[in-house]
């Protein structure tokens, strides 16, 4: 539980670092195309990530590469969140007994 929800709030975080060094180099005089999911995959895998329609039905096809069109702070800040919201803490919660008192 510890472990899944320190990974969350550090993907998070750096979720928070990208956009912000996005909209950082966004504001200078260049013109700035912000880094996709595809490129992240690409620079961590060593291979661009292939979505064909042969390998995989059109409708996963069409999402994967959706999925890696969209800037890459939002698809690990979504994923941080998910894990953050999953493994987040709780307490037990005790039903009340069903039992009548005579």
């Amino acid at each position: 539980m510890l472990f899944g929800r320190t990974i969350g709030w550090l993907m998070v975080t750096l979720a928070i670092i990208i956009a912000s060094a996005e909209a950082v180099m966004a504001l200078g005089a260049s013109g700035h195309a912000g880094l996709a999911t595809s490129d992240l995959v690409t620079l961590l895998t060593g291979q661009s990530p292939q979505f064909s329609a042969a390998r995989w039905p059109e409708i996963f096809s069409a999402l994967g590469q959706g999925i890696m069109a969209m800037p890459a702070w939002l698809v690990i800040g979504v994923i941080g969140l998910a894990l953050a919201h999953t493994f987040r803490y709780r307490r037990i919660r005790r039903r009340p007994s069903t039992i009548l008192p005579l």
